[in-house]
C-alpha cells in the first residue's frame, strides 16, 4: 500500500515537472516570437522609399548652344590647279585677243576668260580691232584649242594667260603675223618671245594690218553696235557675212574702199562708178 502511494506521488511529481517544463517552453517560444516580431519593424522602415519624382533629362532648350563657327570650322576655299597644258572649247570671242574657254572636264557653264599671252590687239571698236575680232571668231570660236602656260598663270584681272593652239597653229602668232596685234612681251613670260617678235617684223616689212597705214571699212553690224560693244566688252559675231556687208557698203557709198582679205592684208581696190 505504501509502495502504491509512493509511486503515485512520483507520478504526480513528474507530471508537475513536465507541466512546468511545457510552460517554460511556451513562454520561451512566445518571447522569441515577440522579440523577432519587434525587431522586423525597423527593418521594413529602413528600406529606401522614393521621396521625389524621377529626374527628367534636360530639354534641348536648356542645353548650352555653341556658335556654329565654333562647332564647325568654315570651309576653306580650294582652287583646282589648271595643268600647264589643257584642252578646252572656245565658247565666246570677247575681243581679238580674249576668249571664253570651257576646260576639258569642267561643266559647260564654267568658262575661263583667257587672254592671248605676249600680244595686244587693238580695241574691238576700232577698225583693225574689229578685223582682229572677226579673225579670232573665224579661227577659234567653237573650236577645241590647246592652252599652254608660260610662267604667269593669271593677270591682275584674273584672266588666264595662255598661248592658244588651234591644231598646229598658235593664234597668238597668227594675229601678230597678219598685222592684227602688236607683240607685247613681259617678263618672265618669254618662252615664245623670239617667234612673236619675228612675226611682228614680218608684218611690218610686208606692211600688213596695223602697219599698212590704211583703215579697213568696218562692217555695218560693227558700225551700228560699236558703242554697245564698248560697254559690254563682248562684241557680237559678224562671221563670214562681213565680206558681203563690206561689198554692200562699197556699192552704196560709190567710193573706193579697202576691204581686208582673209589674211587681213587690205589692198585698195577701185570700183567703177555706178551708172544710174
Amino acid at each position: 500500500m505504501r509502495k502504491l502511494i509512493s509511486l503515485f506521488g512520483r507520478a504526480v511529481h513528474n507530471w508537475q515537472l513536465l507541466g512546468v517544463g511545457l510552460f517554460l517552453m511556451i513562454v520561451s517560444v512566445m518571447s522569441v516570437g515577440c522579440s523577432s516580431g519587434s525587431s522586423s519593424e525597423p527593418r521594413r522602415q529602413s528600406l529606401p522609399l522614393p521621396t521625389q519624382e524621377p529626374t527628367v533629362a534636360p530639354s534641348p532648350s536648356s542645353t548650352r548652344v555653341m556658335p556654329i563657327d565654333v562647332l564647325t570650322p568654315p570651309p576653306t576655299a580650294t582652287t583646282t590647279p589648271i595643268p600647264d597644258e589643257a584642252l578646252g572649247l572656245v565658247v565666246e570671242i570677247i575681243d581679238g585677243n580674249t576668249l571664253a574657254v570651257v576646260l576639258d572636264g569642267d561643266p559647260a557653264n564654267l568658262a575661263y576668260t583667257v587672254k592671248l599671252l605676249g600680244i595686244e590687239a587693238p580695241d574691238v571698236v576700232s577698225p583693225w580691232g574689229a578685223v582682229a575680232y572677226e579673225t579670232s571668231q573665224r579661227m577659234a570660236n567653237l573650236k577645241v584649242v590647246r592652252l599652254v602656260k608660260d610662267e604667269t598663270d593669271y593677270d591682275e584681272d584674273g584672266n588666264l594667260l595662255r598661248y592658244v593652239y588651234i591644231e598646229n597653229q598658235m593664234l597668238n602668232i597668227v594675229l601678230v603675223e597678219r598685222g592684227l596685234a602688236n607683240a607685247q612681251i613681259s617678263e618672265p613670260d618669254t618662252d615664245f618671245e623670239t617667234e612673236i617678235e619675228e612675226a611682228e617684223a614680218r608684218a611690218q616689212e610686208s606692211r600688213l594690218g596695223l602697219w599698212s597705214q590704211q583703215t579697213p571699212t568696218p562692217t555695218l553690224e560693227r558700225v551700228s553696235e560699236g558703242e554697245n560693244a564698248a560697254e559690254t566688252a563682248t562684241p557680237n559675231s559678224t562671221g563670214a557675212a562681213s565680206t558681203d556687208e563690206l561689198e554692200a557698203t562699197e556699192e552704196s557709198t560709190e567710193e573706193p574702199t579697202q576691204e581686208p582679205t582673209e589674211t587681213a592684208t587690205p589692198e585698195p581696190t577701185t570700183e567703177p562708178t555706178s551708172e544710174n
